[in-house]
C-alpha cells in the first residue's frame, strides 16, 4: 500500500451516500488500519473505503475547501471530519457569524444537515462554522 503515498486521489467511502474525499495520501498507517489524507490530516479507516482512484490533478475548488485552515484549527466541512471529531472526542468551537456559540462542544453524531451535541443541542451545519482544534506546532 506504500505505493499510494504522495498520490492525488479520490477515495469513495463505503457509506450510505458513497461520499467522496479528494486529496493526497500522506501515508498509510497499517498498524491502525487507516490512511491519512491531506489537506487537513483526515483519517480514513481502511474498512470504510469502497475504492480509491488516482487523479492526475485535484479539483481546484475541492482542494481549497477540503479543510480550510483557521488560526485555531480547521473548519470542518466534510463528513469524515465530523466523523473524526466524534471518534477522537475532539473539542469543537462553534461560531455563528462572528459570535462564539460553543467554546468546547463535543459532537455525538451528525448527518448531512445537522450536528448533535453532547449537551442536547441540535445545530444545522449551514448556519454554523465548526472548528476543530489542531495540534500544529507541537
Amino acid at each position: 500500500m506504500k505505493h499510494w503515498e504522495g498520490k492525488k486521489v479520490v477515495v469513495t467511502r463505503d457509506d450510505e451516500y458513497s461520499s467522496r474525499l479528494y486529496g493526497t495520501i500522506q501515508y498509510w498507517d497499517e498498524s491502525k488500519n487507516r490512511l491519512i489524507l491531506q489537506p487537513g490530516a483526515i483519517n480514513v479507516l481502511l474498512n470504510d473505503i469502497l475504492y480509491i482512484k488516482e487523479l492526475e490533478q485535484l479539483p481546484q475548488e475541492l482542494e481549497s475547501s477540503a479543510a480550510e485552515l483557521n488560526h485555531i484549527g480547521y473548519v470542518m466541512k466534510l463528513p469524515v471530519q465530523f466523523d473524526n471529531a466524534i471518534l477522537f472526542g475532539s473539542q469543537v468551537m462553534i461560531w455563528q457569524g462572528d459570535r462564539l456559540v460553543e467554546l468546547q462542544a463535543k459532537i455525538i453524531k451528525h448527518d448531512h444537515q445537522q450536528v448533535f451535541l453532547g449537551n442536547g443541542r441540535i445545530l444545522r451545519k449551514s448556519d454554523y462554522r465548526f472548528i476543530v482544534r489542531s495540534l500544529r506546532g507541537c
